[in-house]
């Protein structure tokens, strides 16, 4: 069946159903039955990366999806990188799909420049390559520490006892939070990114985050220490403090980054290690291949698909951007993209120039990306250097989470 027919059938059904939801600008040519929060493709192949680049197949480069309050869906690298770079036509106030209705911000995500980049200057001075560097030791002792709870075991659901539990206590210990709150922060992280969660509900569990946040940074006002949120609150913009509302803005964006992103693709990129044997020796003999494993890992399986709104009327790639329209770029489609990544469905350390825009691309490329990367690295290093063979235990199957960032869940390893 042709890319043509394919998309046809699709167009057919969305006419009979959700036509009227079409905004007068979107061509009916351009539109696709795609469902962001859960699209049957993903599920269809229990895949979420290579669902997604079926869409590649079977639909417009750019195409409209009138689920999920309507939106447009950009599938291929080099577009994505000119709308995230695009700040003139594309801002950053919304990235919820469907879109929510919230005066809580994450400074500096939701903010574009020239406004953001003060505040993520102060992001950047305490997460760059030379502070991750230092704190490499640290970071190596609690993957081992993780390992160690685990490895007489000879089984684990890796998920939450390693893949989340490692990020997010290196997180914990790095902005100054207890350690006995890791299952109640997790609870609200997921509850957050739950594909079907109510957008009155999404706000409400914002409220609850922004809350937790505040009561920290009031905290470390009384009793300052040598963590993140002590050293932010010594920060200063444009010659003078943040105020409590940016601070907490802050600590809500930090809150979900470092308590879900990393973990979601450790979870991916490790679900895929445990059923390549023939990896696992090589990267147990060969640790120099590791860096090449993270960076192909990201390509495969990237999870952070970013929304925009559109603030000034654009044609671009065929199609007319309105104010207001939501705009995804989906960059796990773009680590997918076969016209920059031959053969993109192939795990292949060996890659040659390999491209992707897992940490997104332009002013608001992820600030912790080196701290992820550097953890991956650490994390697969101790791992297969204690536990050089394991596998997926039979009788289990990973459970795929979708929407704006996807992961895996019910991940059981075994090993002798």
């Amino acid at each position: 069946m042709g890319r043509k027919t394919r998309h046809g059938e699709r167009l057919q059904m969305v006419e009979s159903e959700l036509m009227a939801a079409i905004p007068a600008h979107v061509g009916k040519d351009r539109v696709v039955d795609y469902d962001y929060t859960g699209d049957q493709r993903i599920f269809r192949l229990d895949d979420l990366q290579l669902g997604l680049h079926e869409l590649h197949q079977e639909a417009p480069d750019v195409f409209y999806s009138p689920r999920n309050g309507g939106f447009w869906m950009v599938t291929r690298l080099d577009m994505m990188s000119k709308v995230l770079s695009d700040t003139e036509h594309f801002s950053n106030r919304v990235l919820e799909i469907p879109r929510i209705y919230s005066d809580n911000v994450m400074i500096p995500l939701n903010l574009d420049p020239p406004q953001h980049l003060p505040f993520r200057m102060v992001l950047m001075r305490h997460l760059g390559p030379a502070q991750i560097r230092a704190m490499e030791p640290g970071i190596r002792e609690w993957a081992n520490r993780l390992i160690d709870a685990v490895i007489d075991r000879g089984e684990c659901e890796f998920g939450e006892e390693v893949g989340a539990a490692f990020p997010v206590s290196v997180f914990m210990q790095l902005v100054g939070w207890p350690l006995d709150r890791f299952e109640e922060f997790r609870t609200i992280v997921h509850e957050f990114f739950r594909p079907d969660i109510a957008p009155a509900d999404r706000v409400k569990v914002q409220d609850q985050i922004i809350g937790i946040v505040a009561e920290y940074f009031e905290l470390r006002r009384k009793e300052p220490g040598d963590d993140l949120f002590s050293k932010l609150l010594q920060e200063e913009v444009r010659g003078r403090k943040l105020t409590d509302a940016e601070l907490n803005s802050m600590g809500f964006l930090l809150f979900l980054a470092g308590l879900d992103t990393v973990a979601n693709t450790i979870g991916f990129s490790f679900n895929n290690l445990a059923q390549r044997p023939d990896l696992q020796a090589r990267l147990a003999a060969n640790p120099g291949d590791i860096n090449n494993f993270v960076e192909e890992s990201l390509r495969r399986y990237s999870i952070v698909q970013q929304p925009r709104i559109v603030k000034k009327d654009v044609e671009m790639f065929g199609v007319t951007f309105k104010v207001e329209d939501m705009v995804v770029c989906s960059l796990p489609a773009a680590g997918m993209d076969e016209r920059v990544n031959p053969s993109p469905e192939a795990f292949d350390v060996d890659r040659e120039a390999r491209k992707h825009i897992a940490f997104s691309t332009g002013p608001h490329t992820c600030v912790g990306n080196f701290l992820a990367r550097t953890e991956m690295r650490i994390l697969v290093e101790e791992w297969t250097r204690r536990i050089p063979s394991f596998r997926r235990k039979p009788g289990t199957e990973p459970q795929i989470r979708s929407g704006g960032v996807a992961a895996l869940s019910n991940i059981w390893f075994e090993w002798n």
